[in-house]
């Protein structure tokens, strides 16, 4: 096949070089279109050197147009056809438009082999390779195309799926709920614009709770409505993540707040207050302005207005243990209590993550 596609290159190459030619065109000058030297032109036109598919592309481009295009006249020449009687059939068109939209979206797919000369099987592998999932609907919003990916994430049959239409959904699959992906859909085919949907809820017909993002993308001809490209992701393991750390942080909170005699915080790596609990704000009466920047600096600069010695308070306060140690201070504040603050340094695989630090009132204690 390859050396079958050389030939047609090679023929469509020669024949419409000699146009470029009559035009006032030179292998020099060609050359330099293409950054390479004038006697490799020579020797792709005489046939002594192939060019690779990347070369034959660029003349195409520089010499005609389109690759395929291109290739086509090559390929009536070498039946002995009239090269300039070529009609591109609607059918490549709508095909060509339909992966000009889809091109913005797609990021990682394995590179198809270049020699392949249907366009419409080219363009569908690379579509359904692309690990994002793809709908394509009809003007009467019934579907017509549904690539693997997609299919594999909603476990429905292809045939189904096919010719359901995405409006009415409810009456082929009675257990979905996709609302909000249809009211994304109605509002983009309304206004004749994209529309983006970022981690929307849907059932999908198996009955299983999902969240997606995606575009609704009108396909549109003289800004007529044709139908609609959905390029759909699964976000699915990141709310279900995010609902957990939720959780986990609230569990957490409910947790700190149980120890009702003892401040305490936890600051990450850059020192920013990560948890705290009520105790440790009622302890000094700070302010919910100051609290919610999270700023353990500005905290103990608030602080430090209770401290007898609050010059020696901030310098302590300043100075946080290394890994396996703990710090413990105590200062007297001016209303007479007594505080004992415990640092300890969170680690994990000998790299320090964070401090744990405790306060405790120990006026009553000192007083015994």
């Amino acid at each position: 096949m390859a050396g079958d596609l050389q030939e047609i290159f090679l023929l469509a190459f020669n024949y419409f070089y000699k146009q470029y030619k009559e035009k006032g065109g030179t292998q020099k000058k060609l050359a330099l279109k293409l950054g390479v030297t004038q006697s490799y032109i020579s020797a792709l036109l005489n046939s002594t050197k192939k060019a690779s598919t990347e070369v034959q592309e660029r003349l195409a481009n520089i010499l005609y147009g389109p690759y395929e295009d291109f290739l086509t006249v090559g390929r009536r020449l070498q039946n002995g056809l009239d090269p300039e009687l070529i009609k591109k059939s609607e059918r490549d068109e709508e095909i060509e438009s339909l992966i000009k939209k889809l091109s913005h979206y797609i990021r990682d797919y394995q590179r198809i082999e270049k020699d392949l000369v249907d366009t419409r099987n080219f363009y569908k592998i690379i579509v359904d390779k692309i690990p994002s999932g793809i709908l394509v609907t009809d003007r009467n919003d019934n579907i017509f195309f549904v690539n693997t990916w997609l299919l594999k994430k909603i476990d429905v049959p292809r045939e189904s799926l096919i010719g359901s239409n995405v409006i009415e959904a409810k009456k082929t699959f009675p257990l979905a709920e996709i609302k909000e992906l249809q009211d994304h859909y109605l509002l983009a085919k309304e206004i004749l614009e994209p529309q983006e949907f970022t981690k929307i809820k849907l059932i999908i017909p198996s009955g299983q709770e999902v969240y997606r993002s995606g575009w609704c993308l009108p396909i549109l001809a003289h800004r007529e409505y044709m139908g609609m490209i959905v390029i759909i992701g699964d976000r699915t393991e990141e709310v279900q993540l995010e609902k957990k750390l939720l959780k986990e942080t609230w569990l957490m909170k409910v947790a700190m707040d149980s120890f009702e005699e003892i401040g305490w915080m936890i600051l990450d790596r850059a020192k920013r207050i990560v948890k705290r609990n009520a105790v440790y704000q009622a302890m000094f009466k700070i302010p919910e302005e100051v609290l919610q920047e999270n700023n353990y600096k500005k905290n103990i600069e608030w602080v430090r207005n209770f401290m007898r010695d609050p010059d020696n308070f901030m310098l302590l306060s300043l100075e946080f243990p290394r890994y396996g140690k703990k710090a413990i201070h105590e200062f007297e504040l001016v209303d007479g209590r007594r505080i004992s603050r415990v640092t300890t340094a969170i680690s994990h695989d000998n790299e320090i993550l964070g401090w744990d630090i405790k306060i405790y009132d120990i006026t009553l204690a000192k007083e015994y």
